[in-house]
């Protein structure tokens, strides 16, 4: 009796994980996908640029972070 029981526990846990799993992975691809366009103003974009570009060569030559 105390096999079945555990049985029908151990089904119960599959079919909710499962469910769960579903769930989950419809959610995810029926997320609102951007159009493309960044929301980004390009002064913005172009400041953000420029200081990626600052740190990749100070970081690079030793400028930045050398000990």
């Amino acid at each position: 009796m105390f096999r079945l029981i555990l049985l029908i526990f151990f089904v119960a846990a599959i079919v909710v994980v499962t469910t769960a799993t579903i769930a989950v992975v419809h959610s995810a691809a029926t997320l609102a996908r951007p159009t493309g366009e960044d929301q980004m103003p390009k002064t913005f974009q172009r400041i953000a640029y420029i200081a990626l570009v600052v740190l990749l060569i100070g970081i690079t030559s030793g400028w930045l972070g050398a000990v």
